[in-house]
């Protein structure tokens, strides 16, 4: 099908288009890319919008679906989804899609990378280190304590664990390094753990995020409970301010379009610290993005909307 016209929310132009919903795939974030796009689905459903779900992770259905529509809305999280390899594909064939090119999906998704872009953009990120099978072990008894060790890729703080004494901490970290082949050791920041998102070209208010555990980990990510949300975060005007232009620094200077969240630490004397971007934020009931959006009067209807017409017109532009 050929790409529609620029998407007029006001006019209802939007149910002129199909879209296309492409979630699951085969990371180990499938059963969260899955819950994204059922939310997704449902909402352009109550708008109207004519959709259909794709799964690449069948290839051959997948194929033949993506001929139906005139836009796919990316809702694929981890490998596969975020880290430029379908966004690639599709600029190839020049098929429109949501969100960020295949250059800035891979600047965000590689947290090496990434770090080495903030440093770059002059951004503030905790001192880090990366780690492989010949020299994790002096690197990491190295390394000043308490630090958290992470993948390089994958999201959903799948993987991560804080370490407090290297010695404790030695068999675990060896037996991550073998799995995942390098990792990043990242000083752990005491503080208020934050995220800014942006939609478009606009800046969302911060949000805070407080766990009822050690951190914010996968369990409390995504279970009911285990996580208080303050949206918008109750820190100083000022110290929001400077949290959305870091945000709004990075979203550029990595090239990122549609929607994105950044990721940021306040330690104790306000100073913030970027962990990480995300190109394809999680749109589940608990996640982050749509929480900002709503404090503004954007309800998730109009989100997905939104994230849908930038794709559209920059298909108009080129």
């Amino acid at each position: 099908m050929q790409p529609a016209l620029f998407l007029n929310l006001k006019s209802g132009s939007f149910r002129k288009i199909k879209v296309g919903v492409v979630r699951g795939g085969t990371s180990a974030e499938r059963r969260i890319s899955l819950r994204s796009g059922r939310a997704v689905i449902k909402a352009l459903k109550r708008c109207g919008v004519p959709v259909i779900a794709i799964d690449p992770a069948d290839r051959s259905t997948f194929l033949r679906k993506r001929r139906q529509v005139d836009v796919l809305f990316i809702a694929l999280h981890g490998n596969g989804g975020e880290d430029g390899v379908i966004q690639r594909e599709l600029e190839r064939r020049g098929i429109p899609f949501t969100g960020s090119p295949s250059a800035a999906c891979h600047k965000s998704f590689n947290k090496h990378i990434s770090k080495r872009h903030f440093e770059r953009l002059g951004v503030p990120t905790p001192p880090y280190a990366v780690i492989d099978r010949k020299n994790w072990r002096t690197k990491a008894a190295n390394f000043p304590v308490p630090f958290f060790a992470k993948p390089l890729d994958g999201g959903s703080s799948q993987g991560v664990f804080l370490v407090e004494d290297f010695r404790d901490s030695a068999v675990k970290i060896e037996r991550s390094v073998r799995r995942f082949g390098r990792l990043l050791i990242e000083k752990r920041i005491v503080g208020r753990e934050l995220t800014a998102g942006l939609l478009g070209d606009q800046t969302l208010p911060v949000v805070e995020v407080r766990p009822l555990r050690p951190f914010y980990d996968y369990k409390a990510k995504y279970t009911a409970g285990m996580t208080v949300y303050e949206v918008p975060a109750k820190i100083p005007q000022a110290v929001a301010k400077k949290i959305q232009r870091i945000a709004w620094r990075v979203y550029r200077g990595l090239g990122l379009k549609g929607f994105s969240r950044v990721d940021v630490m306040l330690d104790e004397k306000n100073r913030p610290y970027v962990l990480e971007v995300n190109s394809i934020p999680g749109l589940t009931e608990f996640s982050l993005l749509p929480k900002a959006a709503r404090a503004v009067g954007i309800g998730f209807e109009e989100l997905c909307l939104r994230v849908i017409q930038d794709a559209l017109g920059r298909t108009r532009k080129k």
